[in-house]
């Protein structure tokens, strides 16, 4: 029966491939050859970036709006929409993979480092320490056992009444012991007073360090910290593998719900990791064992899955997480074999779409000790805000979705070699020039660059205030493509992928929809206090984003606030920087857990005054352009 019979299916350029049941999707298929597949809807057929073409063989595809007629003759297809009917061979367009980099150099292609200013001024206090201790030896008379004798070396060194032991360091203790003279180094956590480890006492066994992970939808950062002088000494970076799984958490939770799916999205993450920190343990020479900790930050569905715990309730209202903080384990129970003895610790979050990577980048800026009224605004696949002061401390997250990371654009892509990252137009040509993340021919346009080309069209009148181009004003750029108007950015002849670099109308209307989440979200969860934009004194930006976007374009859009720029400051990731914090002081991993108490979230799925807002944004810079003075006086020359 065909239900039996296996078809090859087989991919260029890299000629992997995989024997599958007759109707088996196409979209899965690659993915189960560890091909990314650029997929910003998670495989729904609304993003059309999972676009390929069959070169032999056939799939079943019924069509999609998102393709041409032209490009369906052609032989493209949606892979997330294409059942394999017979053994076929499909290439993959290189534009259309999902944009993560391959280069060795992954750490000057992802943005994830951590401005040195939020970490210069932290005083140290060490809770996770390393030291040796001499246990007494037992005698005939003195017969008690290893482990009394061991206890009472540490509670007499450490003033402590009693210690916590993992069984696996109990094993490890009496063979240690008599092997080393009755003296060992002892990591200690003097938070819960928790022995980590135990280890010969040799020199190469003296130093002790930990690992701030900051687990992002898009990107994955680590960063490697000596615990006793507080100095980051290496770091590394990668996109998050499960970007081919989906691009949003709401289409990771989908796939966790799938057969395996949970499994095999912890796998990537987890593996991810593993790889990283052994990157950095090989480049800087340090024994696996003088690992501690690892501090981890995420979203709450990033470290659902990183868990293993199925995030499905925090999709499902009333959108509850099953956890706000993780407990503690061993990195070898996840599977983190290169420091399995390293004990992980998390940060705790707040809600179901306010995560410990919130609470990690409030406790890094310092809004929750001013007397100022402050805004954190984490920008990413999703925006996460935060506002409030000594006193109070209000949050939410609005779905932005992937737009300004180059999903639901046409042309777009993330900020990697080759994307358009920084425009302007000239006024009389209407010609774009523009900037390129590693100086090559331009590949698509990245989150900066596209705000810069939408401020850039509304002010030289190349748009209109509900993103419509003006045709009417002699514009040489704009040119029908796949049967649409589109604002060529990059002609054929200058782009490295050969073919016109534009945006149309359905991709600004996309960009639109997206900056009016995020400005929704600031003027909503403001409105919820009686307070208005210009009642916040000071705006702090986090995200991979946030680091190369021209604050006055962004305003000008209306994405973010109107007020002056110089209260801007960009502070980098974040996430990562409070999790370095909480591993350099107990004080600090401690208060993270009253900030998350102390915010009140917001959910604006269901706040009809966020719906009333997200209306009135789907204009430039916005209806009531009262909330955007600035603007209005450079269009109107007031």
């Amino acid at each position: 029966m065909a239900s039996k019979k296996k078809y090859k299916a087989m991919f260029l350029p890299s000629r992997k491939s995989v024997a599958v049941n007759y109707g088996y999707n196409l979209r899965q298929a690659i993915i189960d050859c560890s091909i990314d597949i650029g997929s910003s809807c998670g495989g729904s057929g609304t993003c059309g970036r999972c676009r390929v073409k069959v070169v032999e063989g056939k799939v079943d595809f019924k069509g999609s709006s998102l393709l041409s007629r032209e490009e369906i003759d052609e032989g493209f297809v949606l892979a997330c929409m294409s059942k394999i009917t017979a053994g076929c061979t499909i290439n993959i367009p290189e534009k259309n993979k999902s944009g993560r980099a391959e280069s060795k150099d992954i750490k000057e292609k992802i943005y994830s480092g951590i401005d040195p200013q939020v970490l210069k001024n932290i005083r140290i206090k060490p809770w996770i320490i390393k030291e040796k201790i001499k246990v007494e030896k037992p005698t005939l008379s003195a017969s008690t056992d290893d482990f009394f004798r061991f206890k009472k070396s540490i509670c007499d060194a450490f003033k402590v009444k009693n210690i916590n032991i993992k069984l696996a360091i109990l094993k490890k203790l009496p063979g240690l012991l008599r092997n080393n003279d009755w003296q060992l180094y002892i990591t200690f956590d003097r938070l819960t007073n928790s022995v980590l480890n135990i280890q010969e006492p040799e020199e190469k066994n003296s130093g002790v360090f930990g690992v701030a992970v900051d687990i992002g939808t898009t990107t994955v950062a680590l960063q490697l910290i000596d615990l006793l002088t507080g100095k980051m000494i290496d770091a590394e970076s990668d996109y998050n593998p499960q970007i081919k799984y989906g691009e949003d958490i709401i289409n990771r939770i989908i796939y966790s719900l799938k057969n395996d799916g949970l499994k095999k999205l912890q796998d990537s993450i987890i593996k991810n990791i593993d790889k990283g920190i052994s990157a950095i343990l090989g480049r800087m020479k340090i024994n696996a064992d003088n690992i501690a900790a690892l501090m981890i930050a995420g979203n709450a569905t990033m470290m659902h899955i990183f868990y293993g715990v199925s995030p499905k309730t925090i999709r499902e209202e009333p959108y509850i997480t099953v956890a706000n903080k993780l407990p503690e384990v061993y990195a070898r129970e996840l599977g983190i074999i290169s420091v399995e003895d390293a004990i992980i610790y998390s940060i705790s979050g707040v809600a179901s779409y306010l995560g410990g990577d919130i609470t990690s980048g409030v406790l890094a800026t310092g809004i929750s000790k001013k007397k100022d009224i402050s805004l954190f605004i984490d920008l990413g696949t999703n925006g996460e805000l935060v506002a409030g002061n000594s006193d109070w401390l209000i949050g939410c997250s609005c779905s932005a979705g992937p737009a300004f990371e180059g999903g639901g654009v046409k042309c777009g892509t993330r900020a990697v070699d080759g994307a358009i990252e920084k425009i302007n137009i000239d006024q009389k040509t209407y010609r774009c020039s523009y900037g390129v993340i590693g100086n090559i021919k331009p590949s698509g346009i990245c989150g900066s660059g596209l705000i810069d080309l939408i401020g850039e069209m509304y002010l030289k009148g190349v748009i209109d205030r509900k993103g419509k181009f003006n045709r009417d004003i002699g514009n040489p750029y704009l040119k029908e493509i796949e049967g649409q108007i589109c604002y060529v950015v990059a002609g054929a002849a200058a782009a490295g992928t050969g073919s016109d670099i534009f945006i149309s109308e359905v991709d600004l209307n996309n960009l639109i929809r997206a900056k009016s989440a995020v400005y929704s979200g600031i003027k909503t969860l403001l409105e919820e206090l009686d307070l208005g934009i210009k009642d916040i004194s000071h705006i702090y930006l986090a995200g991979g984003l946030g680091k190369n976007i021209n604050i006055l374009n962004a305003i000008i859009i209306g994405m973010l606030p109107d007020i002056d720029v110089k209260n801007y400051t960009f502070l980098g990731n974040t996430s990562a920087a409070g999790a370095c914090m909480c591993l350099l002081s107990r004080q600090k991993y401690a208060y993270c857990e009253k900030i998350a108490s102390k915010i009140t979230y917001l959910e604006l799925s269901v706040n009809m005054k966020f719906m009333d807002r997200y209306v009135a944004g789907l204009f430039l810079p916005y209806t009531d352009l009262k909330d955007f003075p600035a603007v209005e006086k450079i269009m109107f020359n007031i």
